[in-house]
């Protein structure tokens, strides 16, 4: 990879960005290039959290097209969290659609 260290400064600018809309206990991320398949680079990250785990994985044509993809998915579930927290703590109902459930 031409630009490995400026991946890797991404990678933890993006986890403490995470960090910083929810306490990460840790991180695992795995950036993986198979030759064989299509798009070749993918991207997979699991946060250790309160309460159930996040992760997501994606695959592009690039490192950091992948890796954009995978956060954009975890704050998305953070997000989501959140906001389901939020509902909760002032007794709204909350919904689970399909699109909550959709593979990461």
């Amino acid at each position: 990879m031409k630009d490995e260290e400026g991946l890797r400064r991404q990678v933890g600018a993006d986890l403490e960005a995470l960090n910083s809309l929810m306490a990460v206990a840790s991180a695992h991320v795995a950036l993986q290039r198979e030759h064989e398949v299509t798009p070749a680079y993918q991207a997979v990250a699991m946060l250790a959290v309160s309460g159930p785990d996040i992760h997501a994985a994606a695959r592009d044509h690039t490192w950091p097209a992948a890796w954009q993809k995978v956060v954009a998915r975890l704050r998305e579930q953070i997000e989501q969290r959140q906001s389901q927290q939020t509902a909760w703590q002032k007794g709204q109902p909350h919904s689970h659609s399909p699109a909550d459930r959709r593979a990461k």
